[in-house]
């Protein structure tokens, strides 16, 4: 059996086409079959996975995602602490709720239910707001693993292109294709998982500060008799 085994990892000299057969041989070691070598491809170059256009879409979207998360974490954070140290008598420009506030002053003779349905539309636009680029950051989230399955596909087509070429499976002809097909789908999730995490997480951080609006906005508006009144 150890026999059949090094039989299918050697590597006859005159089998390996185009290439610097010093180059190869450092990263393989003889064996004492004669003019054989096993190639296991510790130090395989992988510089030319930069230039494969799988990989560089990943990378860009990986960046474009990591920016918008970083973005929408600060405008969540500072709205926060913004609608904390608002209050009536002296608003804050950058406050939702003083925005909110300032359409309920504009509209103030205005009956319950018209107050209402003016500062629901309020509550939307701040959300909205909020939200920013959060749906990008989901399509990004949802679409990377398949971007990373494409290229794991290309990699297995370059493999097998690459065994039909030399004529042989040994390591040093199908690790480049194989070496892609694994990168790319570790890229993938690499950049579907914190795009899934975080668009989530900050749906479910905007969708509290949205209850907390409507719970203190709900106190601004008049009782049902005035409003009948109006």
């Amino acid at each position: 059996m150890m026999q059949k085994f090094m039989s299918q990892a050697t590597v006859p000299e005159q089998d390996i086409p185009h290439t610097d057969f010093h180059a190869v041989t450092a990263h393989c070691k003889h064996t004492h079959f004669s003019g054989s070598i096993i190639c296991y491809n510790s130090h395989m170059p992988m510089h030319h996975l930069w230039y494969d256009p799988v990989i560089l879409v990943l990378l860009v979207a990986s960046v474009a995602s990591w920016v918008m998360i970083f973005e929408r974490v600060l405008t969540v954070v500072l709205s926060a602490r913004a609608d904390r140290a608002f209050t009536p008598d002296s608003p804050i420009d950058s406050s939702p709720l003083a925005t909110c506030y300032a359409e309920r002053q504009r509209y103030a003779g205005a009956g319950r239910e018209h107050l209402a349905t003016l500062l629901d539309a309020a509550i939307l636009t701040q959300r909205q707001r909020l939200e920013g680029s959060l749906a990008v950051l989901g399509v990004i989230g949802s679409t990377a693993p398949y971007v990373g399955l494409l290229g794991t596909v290309i990699g297995i087509i370059r493999a097998f292109q690459a065994i039909s070429t030399a004529n042989n499976m040994s390591p040093s002809v199908v690790s480049s294709g194989i070496a892609m097909a694994l990168v790319a789908t570790a890229a993938g999730l690499a950049v579907a998982i914190p795009a899934v995490a975080a668009h989530h997480l900050l749906k479910a951080a905007i969708a509290r500060r949205v209850a907390a609006w409507e719970t203190i906005i709900a106190t601004w508006l008049p009782d049902a008799t005035e409003g009948k009144n109006t």
